[in-house]
């Protein structure tokens, strides 16, 4: 999932990174992604998440896409909705306010540009629910979870599927990725308190209380969160393949996490019922538990849909701060990803930490053989047992 401090540091590395860039390197990394584009290329998606921006000129987004072709990743997910605004010149919301913009240029119309130069996929990434500003004061209220919008109003559900529809419908996307796609807690509203009690005969407030005691029953809560959550993805779902019927939908989540189930996130069944195509499990972690994802994988009726996301960094520690993950260890997480993936690829967490060290073994290893991107879609309409189709 999201860390919001390291957002901040990719911001300060932003300017850093552009004074460093230079034409010679940019042509270099050009020519090296074309020539090894030249020998025999596999299909696997490679993707690699940019929560930062890392991307937003011209000059940032040409070093990017060099660095990440580079490496052999073949599928860029720039964060370019992180509840501040938007890093596309939008009909419906304001810019986002950490932006650094030239007047009259869209960021996201040129990293499009840029990266199919590159042979580049781009999913734009949308933190859905999380806020990160005071704005859209419609959305939420005094009772809404810390930093998020109301997942409960269906007004906010309308205004997020457009949100997205906008950019599915308008640039030439090869897919969308979601986040941050539950309530973020439990609300206190009036009116949620009392939809609670209609729906369900229970009390929010005291349910709200007794789920901490252990082994107790919140189905009723749980089914209540997931209904408006669901009805989110399936909005967002349904209007971008209006928008593009050959879209990739994916999603950033963790599908069995006890937290995010009572706030209404279901991502394997999202999956299983052809809401979602693919489904990345993040687990940043030194060591993730693969067998145990095995486990989850194996029980959903699409477990070709689970693609496990690593990550490429190390979590501060009292005497370390974060940095990046050594070469080696990032390899052998990827391989380790790979024994799981059923035609989805790989993903990689976190561009601002693929440091030269990185790019440098994972050209020559895991990523030495070049590679298109491919995926199997979720295809329910056309097969009855919700089968998927390679694209």
């Amino acid at each position: 999932m999201s860390d919001r401090s390291l957002t901040r540091r990719q911001f300060l590395r932003y300017a850093a990174a552009l004074a460093a860039l230079s034409a010679g390197s940019r042509l270099t990394g050009c020519a090296s992604s074309v020539a090894r584009a030249d020998g025999p290329v596999e299909r696997e998606s490679r993707a690699i998440l940019d929560e930062g921006l890392n991307w937003v000129t011209k000059q940032s987004a040409e070093r990017v896409c060099s660095r990440i072709a580079r490496a052999g990743f073949n599928v860029f997910i720039p964060c370019v909705w992180h509840g501040r605004g938007t890093i596309w010149p939008s009909k419906l919301a304001p810019w986002d306010s950490h932006n650094v913009r030239a007047q009259g240029f869209d960021p996201l119309g040129n990293l499009l540009q840029t990266a199919g130069r590159y042979g580049i996929e781009v999913y734009p990434w949308f933190t859905v629910s999380l806020r990160q500003r005071e704005f859209f004061q419609d959305f939420y209220d005094s009772g809404t979870p810390a930093q998020r919008f109301d997942v409960h109003l269906q007004s906010f559900r309308e205004f997020m599927s457009s949100l997205i529809f906008e950019v599915a419908a308008a640039y030439p996307v090869h897919g969308i990725n979601l986040d941050f796609v539950s309530a973020g807690g439990i609300s206190d509203s009036p009116r949620w308190v009392e939809d609670y009690r209609r729906k369900t005969g229970r009390n929010l407030l005291l349910d709200r209380q007794v789920r901490r005691i252990p082994g107790w029953d919140m189905k009723e809560l749980i089914a209540w969160q997931a209904a408006a959550v669901t009805d989110l993805v399936r909005r967002v779902s349904l209007s971008c393949r209006r928008a593009k019927p050959d879209i990739v939908v994916s999603m950033s989540g963790d599908p069995v996490h006890p937290l995010l189930r009572l706030e209404g996130h279901d991502s394997a069944k999202w999956a299983d019922d052809g809401l979602i195509d693919v489904l990345y499990n993040m687990h940043y972690e030194p060591a993730p538990d693969f067998a145990a994802m095995k486990t989850i994988q194996s029980a959903m009726k699409r477990p070709e849909a689970m693609v496990v996301g690593v990550g490429n960094y190390e979590e501060a520690t009292a005497t370390s701060p974060v940095r990046s993950r050594e070469p080696e260890r990032v390899a052998d997480l990827i391989r380790d990803a790979r024994t799981l993936q059923q035609g989805n690829g790989v993903c990689v967490y976190l561009y601002s930490m693929l440091n030269d060290a990185q790019i440098d073994v994972l050209q020559t290893g895991v990523f030495a053989k070049p590679a298109r991107p491919r995926w199997v879609k979720a295809d329910a309409s056309a097969d009855p047992n919700g089968v998927g189709r390679s694209r």
